[in-house]
Protein backbone atom coordinates (compact mmCIF):
# COMPACT_ATOMS: atom_id res chain seq x y z
CA UNK A 1 0.00 0.00 0.00
CA UNK A 2 1.37 3.45 -0.93
CA UNK A 3 1.78 6.08 1.76
CA UNK A 4 -0.83 8.26 0.02
CA UNK A 5 -3.43 5.50 0.49
CA UNK A 6 -3.38 6.21 4.24
CA UNK A 7 -3.69 9.96 3.76
CA UNK A 8 -6.81 12.11 4.09
CA UNK A 9 -7.18 15.66 2.75
CA UNK A 10 -9.52 18.47 3.75
CA UNK A 11 -9.82 21.53 1.50
CA UNK A 12 -11.42 24.76 2.71
CA UNK A 13 -12.18 27.13 -0.16
CA UNK A 14 -12.79 30.30 1.81
CA UNK A 15 -13.69 33.81 0.76
CA UNK A 16 -10.21 35.14 1.48
CA UNK A 17 -7.90 32.10 1.39
CA UNK A 18 -7.91 28.56 0.06
CA UNK A 19 -6.50 26.06 2.58
CA UNK A 20 -5.64 22.38 2.41
CA UNK A 21 -4.49 20.06 5.15
CA UNK A 22 -3.27 16.51 4.49
CA UNK A 23 -3.07 14.02 7.35
CA UNK A 24 -2.07 10.42 7.93
CA UNK A 25 -4.64 8.33 9.80
CA UNK A 26 -3.70 4.88 11.06
CA UNK A 27 -7.12 4.04 12.46
CA UNK A 28 -6.35 5.58 15.84
CA UNK A 29 -4.29 8.75 15.55
CA UNK A 30 -4.23 11.66 13.14
CA UNK A 31 -0.90 13.20 12.12
CA UNK A 32 -0.67 16.28 9.90
CA UNK A 33 1.80 15.71 7.06
CA UNK A 34 1.26 18.74 4.82
CA UNK A 35 -0.49 22.09 4.56
CA UNK A 36 -1.06 24.39 1.59
CA UNK A 37 -2.49 27.90 1.55
CA UNK A 38 -3.21 30.43 -1.19
CA UNK A 39 -4.52 33.95 -0.63
CA UNK A 40 -7.10 33.97 -3.44
CA UNK A 41 -9.47 36.71 -2.15
CA UNK A 42 -12.43 35.18 -3.96
CA UNK A 43 -14.88 37.48 -2.17
CA UNK A 44 -13.13 40.53 -3.60
CA UNK A 45 -13.72 39.27 -7.13
CA UNK A 46 -17.51 38.88 -6.88
CA UNK A 47 -19.64 41.90 -7.78
CA UNK A 48 -23.05 42.76 -6.34
CA UNK A 49 -24.72 40.66 -9.06
CA UNK A 50 -22.74 37.56 -8.17
CA UNK A 51 -20.44 37.72 -11.20
CA UNK A 52 -16.85 36.55 -10.76
CA UNK A 53 -14.00 38.71 -12.04
CA UNK A 54 -12.00 36.82 -14.73
CA UNK A 55 -8.64 37.58 -13.08
CA UNK A 56 -9.82 36.28 -9.70
CA UNK A 57 -11.39 33.28 -11.44
CA UNK A 58 -8.04 32.34 -12.98
CA UNK A 59 -6.28 32.89 -9.65
CA UNK A 60 -8.73 30.50 -7.99
CA UNK A 61 -8.38 27.87 -10.72
CA UNK A 62 -4.58 28.06 -10.57
CA UNK A 63 -4.72 27.45 -6.83
CA UNK A 64 -7.10 24.52 -7.29
CA UNK A 65 -4.78 22.99 -9.89
CA UNK A 66 -1.89 23.11 -7.40
CA UNK A 67 -4.05 21.52 -4.73
CA UNK A 68 -5.18 18.94 -7.27
CA UNK A 69 -1.63 17.85 -7.96
CA UNK A 70 -1.01 17.36 -4.23
CA UNK A 71 -4.04 15.12 -3.72
CA UNK A 72 -3.71 13.17 -6.97
CA UNK A 73 -2.53 10.00 -5.23
CA UNK A 74 -5.06 10.07 -2.38
CA UNK A 75 -8.20 7.89 -2.76
CA UNK A 76 -11.17 10.13 -3.61
CA UNK A 77 -13.26 8.90 -0.68
CA UNK A 78 -10.51 10.27 1.58
CA UNK A 79 -10.67 13.81 0.14
CA UNK A 80 -13.30 16.43 0.89
CA UNK A 81 -13.46 19.98 -0.44
CA UNK A 82 -16.00 22.61 0.61
CA UNK A 83 -16.87 26.08 -0.64
CA UNK A 84 -18.16 28.67 1.81
CA UNK A 85 -19.71 32.16 1.73
CA UNK A 86 -18.28 33.36 -1.59
CA UNK A 87 -19.38 30.19 -3.36
CA UNK A 88 -22.85 30.80 -1.93
CA UNK A 89 -22.81 34.33 -3.40
CA UNK A 90 -22.04 33.30 -6.98
CA UNK A 91 -24.87 33.99 -9.41
CA UNK A 92 -24.16 30.77 -11.31
CA UNK A 93 -22.26 28.49 -8.92
CA UNK A 94 -22.88 25.35 -10.99
CA UNK A 95 -21.04 26.86 -13.97
CA UNK A 96 -17.98 27.71 -11.89
CA UNK A 97 -18.09 24.36 -10.09
CA UNK A 98 -17.65 22.48 -13.37
CA UNK A 99 -14.28 24.10 -14.10
CA UNK A 100 -13.26 24.27 -10.43
CA UNK A 101 -13.87 20.56 -9.87
CA UNK A 102 -11.99 19.75 -13.07
CA UNK A 103 -8.99 21.77 -11.87
CA UNK A 104 -9.06 20.19 -8.41
CA UNK A 105 -9.87 16.68 -9.57
CA UNK A 106 -12.61 16.03 -7.01
CA UNK A 107 -16.12 17.28 -6.13
CA UNK A 108 -16.59 20.55 -4.25
CA UNK A 109 -19.50 20.78 -1.81
CA UNK A 110 -21.01 24.21 -1.16
CA UNK A 111 -21.95 24.20 2.52
CA UNK A 112 -24.40 26.38 4.42
CA UNK A 113 -23.30 28.98 6.95
CA UNK A 114 -24.66 26.84 9.76
CA UNK A 115 -22.67 23.81 8.58
CA UNK A 116 -19.59 26.02 8.24
CA UNK A 117 -20.01 27.08 11.87
CA UNK A 118 -20.41 23.45 12.97
CA UNK A 119 -17.20 22.42 11.22
CA UNK A 120 -15.29 25.35 12.73
CA UNK A 121 -16.56 24.33 16.16
CA UNK A 122 -15.50 20.73 15.54
CA UNK A 123 -12.03 21.83 14.44
CA UNK A 124 -11.51 24.08 17.47
CA UNK A 125 -12.96 21.48 19.83
CA UNK A 126 -10.58 18.82 18.52
CA UNK A 127 -7.54 21.09 18.51
CA UNK A 128 -8.03 23.11 21.70
CA UNK A 129 -8.57 21.79 25.25
CA UNK A 130 -11.95 23.44 25.86
CA UNK A 131 -12.41 22.20 29.44
CA UNK A 132 -15.48 22.72 31.60
CA UNK A 133 -18.45 24.84 30.56
CA UNK A 134 -19.50 26.29 27.25
CA UNK A 135 -17.30 28.13 24.79
CA UNK A 136 -18.23 30.74 22.19
CA UNK A 137 -16.30 30.08 18.98
CA UNK A 138 -15.77 32.98 16.55
CA UNK A 139 -14.42 32.55 13.03
CA UNK A 140 -14.08 35.77 11.00
CA UNK A 141 -13.78 34.76 7.37
CA UNK A 142 -13.51 36.81 4.23
CA UNK A 143 -17.22 37.01 3.44
CA UNK A 144 -18.95 35.93 6.64
CA UNK A 145 -18.42 35.34 10.33
CA UNK A 146 -19.43 32.09 11.98
CA UNK A 147 -20.46 31.72 15.62
CA UNK A 148 -20.95 28.50 17.57
CA UNK A 149 -21.71 27.84 21.22
CA UNK A 150 -21.28 24.48 22.92
CA UNK A 151 -19.47 22.35 25.45
CA UNK A 152 -19.37 18.88 23.90
CA UNK A 153 -18.53 17.36 20.52
CA UNK A 154 -21.49 19.01 18.77
CA UNK A 155 -22.45 22.70 19.21
CA UNK A 156 -25.76 23.73 20.76
CA UNK A 157 -26.04 26.81 18.55
CA UNK A 158 -24.55 27.70 15.17
CA UNK A 159 -25.02 31.03 13.42
CA UNK A 160 -23.55 32.85 10.45
CA UNK A 161 -23.31 36.61 9.93
CA UNK A 162 -22.90 37.98 6.38
CA UNK A 163 -19.93 40.16 7.33
CA UNK A 164 -16.27 39.25 6.92
CA UNK A 165 -12.90 40.97 6.74
CA UNK A 166 -12.98 41.27 2.93
CA UNK A 167 -16.62 42.24 2.50
CA UNK A 168 -16.57 44.88 5.28
CA UNK A 169 -13.27 46.35 4.08
CA UNK A 170 -14.62 46.72 0.55
CA UNK A 171 -17.99 48.10 1.65
CA UNK A 172 -16.74 50.74 4.11
CA UNK A 173 -13.10 51.58 3.35
CA UNK A 174 -13.23 52.52 -0.31
CA UNK A 175 -9.81 52.95 -1.91
CA UNK A 176 -8.20 51.98 1.38
CA UNK A 177 -9.08 55.21 3.18
CA UNK A 178 -9.55 54.78 6.95
CA UNK A 179 -11.24 57.37 9.18
CA UNK A 180 -12.90 57.21 12.59
CA UNK A 181 -16.25 57.92 10.93
CA UNK A 182 -15.85 55.12 8.40
CA UNK A 183 -14.80 52.70 11.11
CA UNK A 184 -17.78 53.63 13.29
CA UNK A 185 -20.19 53.11 10.38
CA UNK A 186 -18.60 49.75 9.59
CA UNK A 187 -19.06 48.60 13.19
CA UNK A 188 -22.67 49.80 13.22
CA UNK A 189 -23.38 47.95 9.97
CA UNK A 190 -22.13 44.71 11.49
CA UNK A 191 -24.08 45.34 14.71
CA UNK A 192 -27.26 45.67 12.66
CA UNK A 193 -26.67 42.16 11.31
CA UNK A 194 -26.12 40.80 14.82
CA UNK A 195 -29.42 41.95 16.36
CA UNK A 196 -31.29 38.65 15.97
CA UNK A 197 -28.36 36.60 17.29
CA UNK A 198 -27.73 38.41 20.56
CA UNK A 199 -30.55 36.87 22.63
CA UNK A 200 -30.10 33.21 21.63
CA UNK A 201 -26.34 33.49 22.20
CA UNK A 202 -26.67 35.16 25.59
CA UNK A 203 -29.39 32.74 26.70
CA UNK A 204 -26.90 29.88 26.41
CA UNK A 205 -23.97 31.77 27.92
CA UNK A 206 -20.29 30.78 27.87
CA UNK A 207 -17.18 30.73 30.01
CA UNK A 208 -14.60 31.18 27.25
CA UNK A 209 -14.39 32.96 23.90
CA UNK A 210 -12.14 31.28 21.33
CA UNK A 211 -11.29 32.72 17.94
CA UNK A 212 -10.05 30.80 14.92
CA UNK A 213 -8.61 31.53 11.46
CA UNK A 214 -6.31 34.20 10.13
CA UNK A 215 -7.99 37.40 11.31
CA UNK A 216 -8.10 36.32 14.95
CA UNK A 217 -4.52 35.02 14.88
CA UNK A 218 -3.32 38.25 13.25
CA UNK A 219 -5.03 40.37 15.92
CA UNK A 220 -3.46 38.25 18.68
CA UNK A 221 -0.03 38.62 17.08
CA UNK A 222 -0.41 42.40 16.70
CA UNK A 223 -1.61 42.69 20.30
CA UNK A 224 1.60 40.92 21.36
CA UNK A 225 3.70 43.27 19.19
CA UNK A 226 4.49 40.57 16.70
CA UNK A 227 4.66 37.57 18.98
CA UNK A 228 4.16 34.53 16.77
CA UNK A 229 2.89 32.33 19.60
CA UNK A 230 0.33 34.80 20.94
CA UNK A 231 -2.62 32.85 22.31
CA UNK A 232 -4.95 35.54 23.64
CA UNK A 233 -5.80 39.23 23.71
CA UNK A 234 -8.26 41.55 25.43
CA UNK A 235 -10.86 44.07 24.41
CA UNK A 236 -8.45 46.81 25.48
CA UNK A 237 -5.89 45.37 23.04
CA UNK A 238 -8.53 45.41 20.31
CA UNK A 239 -9.35 49.08 20.97
CA UNK A 240 -5.65 50.01 20.98
CA UNK A 241 -5.15 48.32 17.61
CA UNK A 242 -8.26 50.01 16.24
CA UNK A 243 -6.90 53.44 17.19
CA UNK A 244 -3.53 52.73 15.56
CA UNK A 245 -5.16 51.50 12.36
CA UNK A 246 -7.39 54.59 12.18
CA UNK A 247 -4.36 56.80 12.83
CA UNK A 248 -2.64 55.24 9.81
CA UNK A 249 -5.35 56.79 7.65
CA UNK A 250 -4.71 54.48 4.72
CA UNK A 251 -4.60 50.69 4.46
CA UNK A 252 -1.15 50.64 2.84
CA UNK A 253 0.24 52.81 5.67
CA UNK A 254 -0.70 50.40 8.45
CA UNK A 255 2.54 49.33 10.10
CA UNK A 256 2.02 46.97 13.02
CA UNK A 257 4.32 44.17 14.19
CA UNK A 258 2.69 40.82 13.57
CA UNK A 259 0.63 41.95 10.56
CA UNK A 260 1.65 40.20 7.34
CA UNK A 261 1.62 41.92 3.97
CA UNK A 262 -1.05 39.48 2.77
CA UNK A 263 -3.34 40.18 5.73
CA UNK A 264 -2.84 43.97 5.72
CA UNK A 265 -5.37 44.84 2.94
CA UNK A 266 -8.32 43.38 4.89
CA UNK A 267 -7.38 43.74 8.57
CA UNK A 268 -9.42 46.90 9.09
CA UNK A 269 -12.61 45.04 8.15
CA UNK A 270 -11.70 42.21 10.51
CA UNK A 271 -11.15 44.64 13.38
CA UNK A 272 -14.54 46.25 12.70
CA UNK A 273 -16.30 42.88 12.76
CA UNK A 274 -14.66 41.88 16.04
CA UNK A 275 -15.37 45.23 17.68
CA UNK A 276 -19.04 44.87 16.73
CA UNK A 277 -19.11 41.39 18.25
CA UNK A 278 -17.35 42.52 21.42
CA UNK A 279 -19.88 45.34 21.89
CA UNK A 280 -22.98 43.32 21.02
CA UNK A 281 -22.06 40.29 23.14
CA UNK A 282 -20.03 42.11 25.82
CA UNK A 283 -16.81 40.21 25.18
CA UNK A 284 -13.67 41.15 27.11
CA UNK A 285 -11.11 38.40 26.52
CA UNK A 286 -10.35 36.26 23.49
CA UNK A 287 -8.30 33.08 23.22
CA UNK A 288 -6.98 31.97 19.84
CA UNK A 289 -6.98 28.47 18.40
CA UNK A 290 -4.62 27.23 15.73
CA UNK A 291 -7.38 24.94 14.42
CA UNK A 292 -10.25 26.00 12.19
CA UNK A 293 -12.70 24.76 9.58
CA UNK A 294 -10.21 22.60 7.67
CA UNK A 295 -9.30 20.63 10.81
CA UNK A 296 -12.99 20.22 11.59
CA UNK A 297 -13.59 19.06 8.03
CA UNK A 298 -10.78 16.54 8.37
CA UNK A 299 -12.19 15.07 11.59
CA UNK A 300 -15.69 15.05 10.08
CA UNK A 301 -14.40 13.20 7.00
CA UNK A 302 -12.69 10.55 9.11
CA UNK A 303 -15.83 10.24 11.24
CA UNK A 304 -17.89 9.59 8.12
CA UNK A 305 -15.49 6.88 7.00
CA UNK A 306 -15.44 5.22 10.43
CA UNK A 307 -19.17 5.28 11.19
CA UNK A 308 -19.45 8.20 13.57
CA UNK A 309 -21.33 10.27 11.03
CA UNK A 310 -23.19 13.39 12.28
CA UNK A 311 -25.55 13.06 9.31
CA UNK A 312 -27.00 9.87 10.79
CA UNK A 313 -27.76 11.78 14.00
CA UNK A 314 -29.41 14.57 12.00
CA UNK A 315 -31.68 12.12 10.18
CA UNK A 316 -32.63 10.23 13.34
CA UNK A 317 -33.36 13.48 15.16
CA UNK A 318 -35.57 14.81 12.38
CA UNK A 319 -37.47 11.53 12.10
CA UNK A 320 -38.15 11.58 15.84
CA UNK A 321 -39.11 15.26 16.02
CA UNK A 322 -41.61 14.99 13.18
CA UNK A 323 -43.10 11.69 14.28
CA UNK A 324 -42.12 9.45 11.37
CA UNK A 325 -43.55 5.92 11.52
CA UNK A 326 -40.39 3.98 12.35
CA UNK A 327 -42.01 0.67 11.42
CA UNK A 328 -42.88 1.77 7.90
CA UNK A 329 -39.50 3.45 7.50
CA UNK A 330 -37.87 0.12 8.40
CA UNK A 331 -39.98 -1.74 5.81
CA UNK A 332 -39.05 0.67 3.03
CA UNK A 333 -35.44 0.61 4.22
CA UNK A 334 -35.38 -3.21 3.92
CA UNK A 335 -36.82 -3.21 0.39
CA UNK A 336 -34.66 -0.39 -0.92
CA UNK A 337 -31.45 -1.76 0.61
CA UNK A 338 -32.04 -5.15 -1.02
CA UNK A 339 -32.78 -3.41 -4.32
CA UNK A 340 -29.67 -1.22 -4.12
CA UNK A 341 -27.39 -4.18 -3.42
CA UNK A 342 -28.55 -5.84 -6.65
CA UNK A 343 -28.05 -2.85 -8.94
CA UNK A 344 -25.07 -1.02 -7.38
CA UNK A 345 -22.38 -2.61 -9.53
CA UNK A 346 -24.31 -2.44 -12.79
CA UNK A 347 -25.23 1.19 -12.27
CA UNK A 348 -21.84 2.14 -10.73
CA UNK A 349 -23.36 3.39 -7.49
CA UNK A 350 -21.14 3.91 -4.46
CA UNK A 351 -21.39 3.93 -0.69
CA UNK A 352 -22.28 7.63 -0.70
CA UNK A 353 -25.33 6.85 -2.86
CA UNK A 354 -26.35 4.03 -0.52
CA UNK A 355 -26.20 6.32 2.51
CA UNK A 356 -28.33 9.05 0.95
CA UNK A 357 -30.88 6.54 -0.34
CA UNK A 358 -31.25 4.81 3.04
CA UNK A 359 -31.56 8.13 4.85
CA UNK A 360 -34.23 9.19 2.36
CA UNK A 361 -36.06 5.94 3.14
CA UNK A 362 -35.84 6.75 6.85
CA UNK A 363 -37.39 10.19 6.21
CA UNK A 364 -39.68 9.34 3.29
CA UNK A 365 -42.88 10.02 5.28
CA UNK A 366 -41.67 13.14 7.06
CA UNK A 367 -44.11 15.21 4.98
CA UNK A 368 -47.06 13.55 6.74
CA UNK A 369 -46.35 15.91 9.63
CA UNK A 370 -47.78 18.61 7.37
CA UNK A 371 -50.49 16.72 5.46
CA UNK A 372 -51.03 13.24 4.04
CA UNK A 373 -52.11 14.72 0.71
CA UNK A 374 -49.00 15.19 -1.46
CA UNK A 375 -46.85 14.33 1.55
CA UNK A 376 -43.91 13.63 -0.78
CA UNK A 377 -43.90 17.30 -1.81
CA UNK A 378 -44.10 18.49 1.79
CA UNK A 379 -41.35 16.06 2.76
CA UNK A 380 -39.08 17.21 -0.04
CA UNK A 381 -39.53 20.84 1.04
CA UNK A 382 -38.91 20.07 4.72
CA UNK A 383 -35.72 18.12 4.07
CA UNK A 384 -34.41 20.64 1.53
CA UNK A 385 -34.82 23.53 3.97
CA UNK A 386 -34.17 21.97 7.38
CA UNK A 387 -31.05 22.64 9.44
CA UNK A 388 -29.36 19.22 9.19
CA UNK A 389 -25.83 19.29 10.64
CA UNK A 390 -23.29 17.29 8.67
CA UNK A 391 -24.99 17.53 5.29
CA UNK A 392 -23.76 19.63 2.41
CA UNK A 393 -26.32 21.51 0.34
CA UNK A 394 -26.09 19.10 -2.62
CA UNK A 395 -26.43 16.08 -0.31
CA UNK A 396 -29.44 17.54 1.45
CA UNK A 397 -31.15 18.56 -1.78
CA UNK A 398 -30.38 15.15 -3.30
CA UNK A 399 -32.09 13.46 -0.37
CA UNK A 400 -35.00 15.92 -0.59
CA UNK A 401 -35.38 15.21 -4.31
CA UNK A 402 -35.52 11.45 -3.65
CA UNK A 403 -38.32 12.02 -1.16
CA UNK A 404 -40.20 14.26 -3.60
CA UNK A 405 -39.90 11.60 -6.33
CA UNK A 406 -41.09 8.66 -4.20
CA UNK A 407 -44.76 8.61 -5.26
CA UNK A 408 -47.44 10.29 -7.35
CA UNK A 409 -46.90 12.16 -10.57
CA UNK A 410 -43.26 12.76 -11.40
CA UNK A 411 -42.26 16.41 -11.45
CA UNK A 412 -39.18 16.47 -13.66
CA UNK A 413 -38.38 19.91 -12.24
CA UNK A 414 -37.20 18.10 -9.11
CA UNK A 415 -34.25 16.82 -11.13
CA UNK A 416 -32.96 20.39 -11.23
CA UNK A 417 -32.59 20.47 -7.45
CA UNK A 418 -29.17 18.81 -7.71
CA UNK A 419 -25.99 19.54 -9.70
CA UNK A 420 -25.97 18.07 -13.19
CA UNK A 421 -23.26 15.56 -12.24
CA UNK A 422 -25.69 14.01 -9.72
CA UNK A 423 -28.66 13.84 -12.09
CA UNK A 424 -28.28 10.28 -13.38
CA UNK A 425 -27.81 8.88 -9.87
CA UNK A 426 -30.89 10.80 -8.69
CA UNK A 427 -33.01 9.30 -11.48
CA UNK A 428 -31.88 5.76 -10.72
CA UNK A 429 -32.11 5.98 -6.95
CA UNK A 430 -35.47 7.72 -7.29
CA UNK A 431 -36.72 4.70 -9.24
CA UNK A 432 -35.49 2.33 -6.51
CA UNK A 433 -37.24 4.33 -3.79
CA UNK A 434 -40.50 4.44 -5.77
CA UNK A 435 -40.42 0.66 -6.20
CA UNK A 436 -39.63 0.12 -2.50
CA UNK A 437 -42.40 2.48 -1.35
CA UNK A 438 -44.83 0.70 -3.70
CA UNK A 439 -43.96 -2.78 -2.44
CA UNK A 440 -44.09 -1.68 1.21
CA UNK A 441 -47.42 0.13 0.78
CA UNK A 442 -49.54 -2.52 2.59
CA UNK A 443 -47.54 -1.70 5.78
CA UNK A 444 -47.34 -5.40 6.54
CA UNK A 445 -44.70 -7.10 8.66
CA UNK A 446 -44.84 -10.22 6.49
CA UNK A 447 -41.43 -11.41 5.34
CA UNK A 448 -40.14 -9.72 2.21
CA UNK A 449 -40.30 -12.20 -0.70
CA UNK A 450 -37.30 -13.20 -2.74
CA UNK A 451 -36.99 -10.90 -5.73
CA UNK A 452 -34.42 -9.97 -8.32
CA UNK A 453 -33.60 -6.62 -9.83
CA UNK A 454 -31.37 -6.41 -12.88
CA UNK A 455 -30.27 -3.04 -14.25
CA UNK A 456 -29.30 -1.96 -17.73
CA UNK A 457 -28.84 1.38 -19.47
CA UNK A 458 -32.55 1.68 -20.26
CA UNK A 459 -34.22 0.42 -17.12
CA UNK A 460 -34.85 -2.41 -14.69
CA UNK A 461 -35.97 -6.02 -14.86
CA UNK A 462 -37.92 -6.91 -11.70
CA UNK A 463 -38.43 -10.59 -10.96
CA UNK A 464 -41.08 -11.63 -8.40
CA UNK A 465 -42.07 -15.13 -7.18
CA UNK A 466 -44.65 -17.07 -9.24
CA UNK A 467 -48.23 -15.96 -8.51
CA UNK A 468 -46.98 -13.28 -6.07
CA UNK A 469 -48.70 -10.50 -8.00
CA UNK A 470 -51.93 -12.55 -8.15
CA UNK A 471 -51.84 -12.85 -4.36
CA UNK A 472 -51.06 -9.14 -3.92
CA UNK A 473 -53.45 -7.25 -6.23
CA UNK A 474 -52.77 -3.84 -4.65
CA UNK A 475 -49.04 -4.23 -5.29
CA UNK A 476 -49.74 -5.47 -8.84
CA UNK A 477 -51.82 -2.41 -9.67
CA UNK A 478 -49.32 -0.06 -8.01
CA UNK A 479 -46.41 -1.57 -9.94
CA UNK A 480 -48.32 -1.18 -13.19
CA UNK A 481 -48.78 2.49 -12.30
CA UNK A 482 -45.05 2.82 -11.59
CA UNK A 483 -44.21 1.37 -15.00
CA UNK A 484 -46.03 4.28 -16.62
CA UNK A 485 -44.57 6.91 -14.29
CA UNK A 486 -40.96 5.72 -14.46
CA UNK A 487 -41.11 6.09 -18.22
CA UNK A 488 -41.12 9.86 -17.56
CA UNK A 489 -37.69 9.42 -16.02
CA UNK A 490 -36.53 7.53 -19.09
CA UNK A 491 -36.54 4.16 -17.30
CA UNK A 492 -38.36 1.03 -18.46
CA UNK A 493 -39.60 -1.24 -15.66
CA UNK A 494 -40.06 -4.79 -16.91
CA UNK A 495 -41.82 -7.14 -14.45
CA UNK A 496 -41.53 -10.91 -14.88
CA UNK A 497 -41.87 -14.19 -13.06
CA UNK A 498 -38.75 -14.76 -10.94
CA UNK A 499 -38.20 -18.27 -12.32
CA UNK A 500 -38.25 -16.95 -15.88
CA UNK A 501 -35.68 -14.30 -14.97
CA UNK A 502 -33.42 -16.86 -13.30
CA UNK A 503 -33.60 -19.15 -16.32
CA UNK A 504 -32.90 -16.27 -18.70
CA UNK A 505 -29.89 -15.05 -16.71
CA UNK A 506 -28.73 -18.62 -16.14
Amino acid sequence: MSEAATHHAAIDLGSNSFHMVVAHHDGHQLRIVDRLKDMVRLAGGIDRNGRLDPIVRERALSSLARFGQRISGIPRLQVRAVGTQSFRRLAHPATFLVVAETALGCPIDIISGSEEARLVYLGVHQGTPIGEGRSLIIDIGGGSTELAVGADDEPELTETVPAGCVSITEAHFHRGKITASRFRKAVEAVEDRLVELITPCRDLGWERVIGSSGTMRAIASMAADGGEDARSFTRADLERLRDRVIAAGQVDRIDLPGLSARRKPVIVGGLAVLEALSRALDLDRFEVSQSALREGLLHDLIGRLHHTDPRARSVAGMAERLGCDSGQAARVHEWVQAAFDQVADGWQLGEDHRELLLWAAQLHEVGRSVNHHHHQKHGGYLVANADMPGFTRPEQRFMAALIALQRGKIDTGVLEWVPQRMGLALTRLGALLRIAVTLARPRSDAAMPDFSLSPDDEGLLLGLPPSWLDAHPLSARSLSYQQRKLARLGLDLDIRDLTDVEQATG
